[in-house]
C-alpha cells in the first residue's frame, strides 16, 4: 500500500501493479488452463485478443452513438460529454458530484496565484470526517493543480481542482486537461 506514494507523480492510468497481473489473469480466463498445449495456447490467444478486439468495438460505437445524459449544468461536463468515452465520462460526472461534499477556502494570494484549502466530507465507514486538500491556482496561465494528485495519477481533474475552478469563473476546461487518450475520437 505504500508503493502509490512513491509512483504518484507517474501516469498509469488509475492501474496498480498488481493489477497488471490480475488483467493478464483476466484477459486468458476460460481460454487457457495449465493443461493448455502450446499450440493450443496460441489458437486461444487469437481468440483471446479477437474477443477484446469485438468488446472495445462495441465500447467505441456505443460512444458515439449513445450519450450518457448530463448530471449537473456545467458547461465542463458538455464538454467531457462530447469528447470523451463513456466510461472516463462517467468518472468524470463522479468528481463533479463529489465536488458538492467540499468546502473552499483561499489561504494565501500572491498575484495571479492563488492558494486554496479545499474540505472534503468523506465518509469512512459509517463516520464522515474532513480531509483537507491544497489546491494552487494560476489564474494567469488557467492552470490548477491539487495534491491529491489524481489528475496525474488518473488523467482526470478532481473534484478538488473543479471546485476551485468554478470559484475563479472558470467554466470550461482547459485543453491541456482534456487528455487525448481518453477521447472517443482517438483510434
Amino acid at each position: 500500500r505504500w508503493v502509490p506514494t512513491f509512483v504518484k507523480d507517474s501516469f498509469w492510468a488509475g492501474m496498480f501493479s498488481t493489477q497488471r497481473s490480475e488483467s493478464m489473469h483476466a484477459f486468458f480466463d476460460g481460454y487457457v488452463n495449465s493443461k493448455t498445449s502450446l499450440k493450443q495456447f496460441v489458437e486461444q490467444y487469437e481468440n483471446a485478443l479477437r474477443n477484446m478486439v469485438e468488446k472495445e468495438n462495441l465500447a467505441d460505437f456505443n460512444s458515439f452513438n449513445s450519450l450518457i445524459p448530463c448530471i449537473t449544468h456545467y458547461d465542463m461536463e458538455k464538454q467531457f460529454q462530447d469528447v470523451y468515452t463513456m466510461a472516463k465520462f462517467k468518472e468524470i460526472q463522479v468528481e463533479l458530484t463529489g465536488k458538492m461534499y467540499c468546502d473552499l477556502e483561499k489561504i494565501k494570494e500572491d498575484g495571479s496565484i492563488s492558494e486554496f484549502k479545499v474540505s472534503e466530507h468523506v465518509k469512512v465507514g459509517e463516520r464522515q470526517r474532513l480531509a483537507d486538500f491544497k489546491v494552487c491556482f494560476n489564474e494567469e496561465e488557467i492552470e490548477v493543480k491539487c495534491n491529491c494528485r489524481l489528475f496525474e495519477f488518473r488523467g482526470i481533474l478532481c473534484r478538488h481542482a473543479i471546485v476551485v475552478l468554478l470559484k475563479n469563473k472558470i467554466y470550461l476546461i482547459p485543453e491541456r486537461y482534456v487528455l487525448r487518450r481518453w477521447r472517443k475520437d482517438v483510434k
